[in-house]
This record gives C-alpha cells, structure tokens and sequence, in this order.
C-alpha cells in the first residue's frame, strides 16, 4: 500500500471542500428562486404576447454552486485515479 503524502493528503481534502462547498451553493440558490418576465409587443397586430412559463430559470448561485461541486468531483476522480495508477506500478 502506498503512503499518502502531505500534498496528496491536502489535494484530498481541497476536494472534499470544494464539493461540499459546491453542494451547499446549489441548496442556498434554489432556496432563493429566480424570477424572469418578458413581453413581446407587436405594433401592427395591435396584440400583446406574454410567456406562458416554459422556459426554466436558475439562479446564478445554483450555476456556480453545479460548478464547483463539478470542479471537485473532476478533482476526486483525478486524485483516485492517480492514487490507483501509484499503486498499480508499484
């Protein structure tokens, strides 16, 4: 079994941190929904459209928090994956 290194040890726990961070940015952005409207007029019809609510919005702190918590997941799979490869070659 090979050992851990200290930088090895801090590159696991920085992507601990970064999907336990990204997932608490997702739960806080969806607490805090995003609102969207819009309205086409056209002036020849004489009519108004108004969107019936198709379109999904999300709020920017959800974007950034799916971002993070993938940025650490990349990270995990990265440090497993050379944990695995160190201890195959030797």
């Amino acid at each position: 079994m090979a050992k851990r290194t200290g930088r090895e040890a801090i590159g696991w726990v920085a992507a601990g941190v970064l999907v336990v961070a990204g997932v608490i940015t997702i739960v806080v952005g969806q607490s805090s929904p995003a609102t969207f409207g819009w309205f086409a007029y056209q002036p020849l019809a004489g009519a108004t459209f108004v969107s019936g609510g198709g379109a999904v919005i999300v709020a920017r702190a959800t974007v950034t928090g799916f971002v993070v918590c993938g940025l650490g997941l990349v990270s995990l799979a990265f440090l497993a994956g050379w944990r695995l490869g160190k201890k195959s070659a030797s």
